[in-house]
């Protein structure tokens, strides 16, 4: 009975000592500064001062979108409470700053629907005109919640456009789901030897949402990959400009979809019935050309 007593206190001290050891173990872990910001890297947020909030897979804790097929990578970053957006133009590697000469960058956001122009703020050692980075403020980025849209701009005269989506993970690309389908409207017009299809992705376009214009050209059967393409929103008469130019990116063929322009996304406004996609086209060879096409919005 002594040997069974004293085998039954030994094995409580020892009990008691592992539950205190581990208790103390989980106590640091989550009450420690370290643990709590394992758990918000876990999210993918990195916060950049007061209000600021990213999703980490940019060197700046910024959600990334591709230009050009990674020629370019571009960052976007915001901060709530200064209503300030930040874009970083990187290289290929995802990290290093990469200086362009544009002289402004345009962001445009899905919800709330917003679109504003961000300006040159070089890093040291850059300059305006050869610059990484570009801010700007809208008093819609101070609501605080997941952005999606499109970050484009003319490099060099050239355009670049990537489409953005922020995430708990973070996260870039180009992607076309089963109600993002390719649809042309109207016949082909037919311009200095090219087959110019113009339409937009998905069947259904809603008032308040964002339209993905899409251009299809062609010349003896082949597609033409050296084109630039732009696109605007204008008013059903063509006299009022209801969101602002924007560059397409070139998408080669896939086994889904045949090679086009798109990535250039417009916002519909709230209030739209009947608005037009106004597509300019300069491709080589061939004077520049400008069509107004119609779109029914749900």
């Amino acid at each position: 009975m002594k040997m069974t007593h004293r085998l039954s206190t030994t094995f409580a001290i020892l009990l008691s000592l592992a539950l205190f050891t581990g208790c103390n173990g989980r106590s640091e872990s989550t009450t420690s500064d370290g643990s709590g910001a394992q758990a918000e890297s876990e999210h993918g947020h990195d916060h950049e001062g007061d209000g600021g909030h990213g999703h980490g897979a940019g060197p700046h804790g910024g959600t990334l979108a591709d230009w050009g097929g990674g020629a370019y990578h571009v960052e976007f970053t915001v901060d709530h409470d200064k209503k300030q957006a930040t874009v970083y133009v990187l290289g290929s590697d995802e990290k290093t700053p990469e200086p362009i000469n544009t002289e402004k960058i345009l962001l445009t956001i899905k919800d709330p629907q917003l679109q504003t122009e961000l300006m040159p703020e070089p890093l040291d050692g850059e300059t305006e005109e050869n610059c990484s980075r570009f801010v700007g403020t809208h008093d819609g980025l101070a609501t605080v919640m997941e952005y999606e849209g499109t970050i484009s701009a003319a490099v060099d005269g050239t355009p670049y456009a990537g489409n953005f989506k922020e995430e708990a993970h973070g996260g870039h690309g180009h992607s076309h789901g089963d109600g993002d389908a390719l649809v042309w409207e109207g016949e082909p017009k037919m311009h200095a030897g090219l087959v110019i299809k113009l339409g937009h992705h998905g069947k259904h376009l809603h008032a308040g949402e964002e339209v993905e214009p899409a251009v299809s050209i062609t010349r003896d059967g082949e597609a033409v990959s050296d084109a630039k393409v732009f696109n605007a929103l204008v008013s059903e008469d063509g006299k009022t400009v209801l969101a602002e130019e924007v560059p397409t990116v070139y998408e080669p063929e896939t086994p889904e979809e045949p090679a086009h322009y798109a990535q250039g996304g417009l916002m519909i406004p709230a209030d739209a019935e009947t608005v037009a996609i106004r597509f300019r086209i300069i491709a080589p060879d061939a004077e520049e050309v400008t069509y107004d096409v119609p779109i029914a919005v749900e």
